[in-house]
């Protein structure tokens, strides 16, 4: 099986060290240890330990001078086993330019992260993007529910994620950590049922066995990919730990290798 994680983080070899502290030694409600160093080598030695063929790579743009510059090393960075994601930051002067220079490098997506962009998910800073991702084809990644790193606020709970799925319908949606770290009862609340696609990482752990049961069995075995977060999770931990849900053969195979191969073939 073509196993893919739908979520994994790495740097250029300049920033990552910098960039790993900044998020590990910031937890502000929970404290997080990275699993490999930030570089796009160690991901890929992790993803070759865990049995991890292919990775979507998050870039996060925490400030518009940022956009350009993850566009350019996202591309750069492509292969047959990275797929990365663009990001561009709601305060960014052109987000329609910028998007179709992604389309135009052969890039398959954004990312979009409520807490470090300062910007709730119903803003319409975010839905100005959300449109012209749409429009284009691209899928989005996004950060739901609370982070580690911030005090908990509501920019990207599980209801301001409905309402922007609920205002660009047919935006191809991957909602990170099934859309509500930390506030998994939104997620059966707003998203359950819905067309998101809804990312696993850190569910496993973290949600509530009863409403991860409940999530996984009211929601489309289509709908659901798997992901890890990585570095902020050990991969082979997260897959092993992904493998004992109760999904049957079919739906395993759509979460850990269909469903996301469709979503980066634009299908």
């Amino acid at each position: 099986m073509d196993i893919i994680d739908a979520h994994a983080h790495a740097f250029p070899d300049a920033i990552a060290a910098h960039a790993i502290s900044s998020v590990r030694d910031h937890g502000r409600w929970h404290k997080i240890q990275n699993h490999h160093d930030g570089t796009l080598v160690g991901l890929l030695a992790s993803m070759d330990k865990a049995g991890i063929q292919r990775a979507v790579l998050c870039g996060v743009a925490t400030k518009p001078t940022q956009v350009e510059k993850i566009t350019d090393w996202s591309a750069n960075i492509a292969s047959d086993r990275i797929i990365p994601f663009a990001s561009v930051h709601p305060d960014y002067s052109a987000p329609e330019r910028e998007i179709e220079r992604i389309v135009r490098l052969g890039l398959r997506g954004l990312k979009l992260h409520p807490q470090y962009m300062q910007c709730a998910l119903d803003d319409a800073r975010c839905l100005r993007i959300a449109r012209a991702a749409a429009r284009a084809g691209l899928a989005v990644a996004i950060h739901g529910g609370y982070h580690p790193s911030f005090e908990k606020s509501d920019e990207g709970s599980p209801l301001r994620l409905r309402r922007l799925h609920d205002a660009v319908p047919d935006l191809r949606i991957i909602a990170c950590h099934l859309g509500g770290m930390g506030d998994w009862q939104g997620v059966l609340d707003h998203l359950v049922g819905t067309g998101i696609y809804l990312e696993t990482s850190f569910a496993p752990a973290w949600c509530p066995p009863d409403i991860l049961a409940a999530v996984m069995a009211g929601h489309s075995a289509h709908r659901i990919v798997f992901g890890t977060d990585a570095p902020w999770n050990d991969q082979a931990a997260e897959l092993a730990a992904f493998r004992k849900l109760p999904f049957s053969a079919e739906a395993l195979e759509l979460a850990l290798s269909r469903n996301m191969a469709a979503l980066v073939a634009g299908q």
